[in-house]
């Protein structure tokens, strides 16, 4: 349980808020998860509004305003009267907000973190995402797609190995070494689902104890329970078969792919 995270209700998170100036739009995936693990290794007090996938919330106009993408998360900032859209924006801008050392001051460590972050989120994150949809969306629903699954599943172990390489060569605990950063925030959420995407971690060893690591640190563990958690991404101890199941079946109820019928223009 978090002692700096409020939730208030979607329809008022432009509302002022003695709380804390900050209010997180999220639902509970791999992206969402980024911003109360952030706001929770800042140590600020945050607002989040639960954006309902169930009731296609994110493609609401008043969404549509803040992301026109239709994509969580999304933050507003009602002191500065700002709103901020993309994951790895709003981490860079929490980050200078609260002037912390999440982004280095200096050139080139901030260069070499910004860098990260434009891996994760052009690279990691797509390639974990569509190894997901794949496997746990469209099989589940009969549209099982072998070249597909094989195709991004390994080259999101192929991606995990270069993560591995930074970790083993930084000298650790962290992506940049003793410092943790944005870096972290924003990989460990996908990295962490590797049992979600089928994606091995026998050959990364670096990369699994740092995930390992980040599961026992208190802000990663309390982020990845907000919205609510869902430990059956993150596959045993984590959760039970049985809870596994459940999980695959009511995450398979829940999201829509998009796709083009055979014949028909898209």
């Amino acid at each position: 349980m978090s002692k700096l995270a409020r939730q208030v209700a979607l329809v008022d998170a432009h509302c002022p808020s003695d709380h804390s100036p900050i209010c997180l739009l999220i639902y509970a995936t791999q992206n969402g998860w980024k911003l109360p693990i952030m706001c929770e290794e800042l140590g600020v007090p945050y607002d989040w509004a639960l954006v309902d996938f169930a009731k296609n919330e994110q493609k609401s106009p008043e969404f549509l305003k803040i992301n026109p993408n239709g994509r969580i998360p999304a933050l507003i900032d009602r002191e500065a009267n700002i709103t901020v859209a993309e994951s790895s924006v709003i981490l860079e801008y929490l980050a200078e907000k609260y002037k912390s050392p999440l982004l280095p001051v200096a050139l080139q460590e901030k260069l070499q973190v910004k860098q990260w972050l434009a891996w994760q989120v052009s690279g990691l994150g797509p390639m974990m995402g569509q190894a997901m949809a794949f496997q746990r969306l469209l099989s589940v629903k009969g549209q099982h797609d072998e070249l597909a699954i094989s195709r991004f599943v390994a080259e999101s172990e192929r991606l995990f190995g270069v993560l591995n390489t930074q970790l083993r060569d930084s000298g650790g605990p962290f992506i940049m070494g003793k410092q943790v950063t944005v870096a972290d925030v924003a990989c460990f959420p996908y990295c962490a689902s590797a049992f979600w995407a089928n994606v091995s971690v026998d050959q990364v060893p670096e990369l699994k104890a740092w995930v390992e690591m980040l599961h026992q640190r208190p802000s990663f563990s309390t982020g990845v329970a907000i919205p609510f958690a869902r430990p059956s991404f993150f596959g045993p101890p984590h959760a039970t078969q049985e809870e596994i199941q459940e999980e695959i079946a009511r995450n398979a109820g829940q999201f829509n792919i998009a796709t083009k019928q055979p014949g028909k223009p898209a």
